[in-house]
């Protein structure tokens, strides 16, 4: 899929909250006089987005990060902004993380794999970071585990020619969200694309998959809605899935430079200083 150009980019994802943060998920329909990307640039004004999709039909979704809940002030002012479109909902993740201190060597280890890809060798982030390719192991290792980070891939809905992505985002309980989660790999595993993300949070569950016509859609969606444990189903045909860096790129050169002002140290990556 890498050599069709179905795959964009292998990509890394950060859980905001490892960093103090949460992400509003904004729900926009557009209307005359505004399109899907104009709404994303408007809402990017008001600050750094973790990622972006368009659905096919009106409606787009946009991750915003945030440090505090949003006031009535804020939304007010979103809505005023996004004219004449509408914002149909706002839903607000926390993904808790394990109490762990993420050092200087784990925020270099995450901006290495940010600049050098999802696909960076072990022994070459060992290598750019400067300490044993057991360590970077253990350190990939433990931030996946307490929910800091994962990988997925970024596709190109517009070459999968003859399928359809879609979105399905699950509202489970949370004492089912494990059990929904594997009863999703157990039904679907040959279908899902993007499985669902560190930043989602405890009672939802957000999966990307591929089918060959709507009917198909239509019963997946109905097999999920009956699974024990889910509160609410949804489906969105895809045209995008956009993933963004920037965001996390900023907090990490931040946080090492705050640690180390007088001895900061790059990254050389592709004979490039960072």
């Amino acid at each position: 899929m890498i050599h069709q150009g179905v795959i964009e980019k292998f990509v890394v994802r950060v859980n905001p909250a490892a960093f103090g943060y949460k992400v509003a998920i904004i729900l926009v329909k557009t209307s005359n006089g505004i399109n899907k990307d104009d709404v994303i640039e408007r809402v990017k004004q008001l600050g750094d987005i973790a990622y972006h999709v368009h659905h096919m039909g009106r409606t787009c979704v946009a991750a915003l990060i945030i440090e505090k809940p949003l006031d009535d002030l804020f939304v007010q002012s979103l809505n005023h902004r996004l004219e004449p479109a509408t914002v149909v909902s706002i839903t607000t993740l926390e993904r808790r993380v394990e109490s762990i201190n993420l050092s200087e060597t784990d925020l270099r280890i995450i901006k290495c794999l940010l600049f050098s890809g999802a696909r960076t060798e072990i022994s070459d982030i060992s290598r750019e970071v400067a300490i044993s390719e057991k360590t970077t192991t253990r350190r990939l290792t433990r931030m996946k585990e307490a929910n800091i980070l994962d990988f997925s891939i970024q596709c190109s809905p517009s070459v999968m020619i003859g399928y359809i992505q879609f979105a399905i985002p699950i509202i489970t309980t949370k004492f089912h969200r494990r059990s929904v989660l594997e009863r999703m790999y157990s039904e679907f595993q040959a279908n899902i694309l993007y499985s669902p993300s560190v930043i989602d949070s405890e009672d939802r569950l957000t999966f990307a998959l591929f089918s060959e016509n709507v009917f198909t859609i239509d019963s997946v969606l109905d097999k999920v809605s009956s699974f024990e444990g889910v509160k609410s189903a949804d489906v969105y045909i895809l045209t995008k899935w956009q993933y963004h860096d920037d965001w996390i790129m900023k907090i990490i050169s931040n946080r090492i430079s705050q640690r180390q002002p007088f001895l900061y140290r790059s990254i050389k990556i592709n004979n490039t200083i960072y």
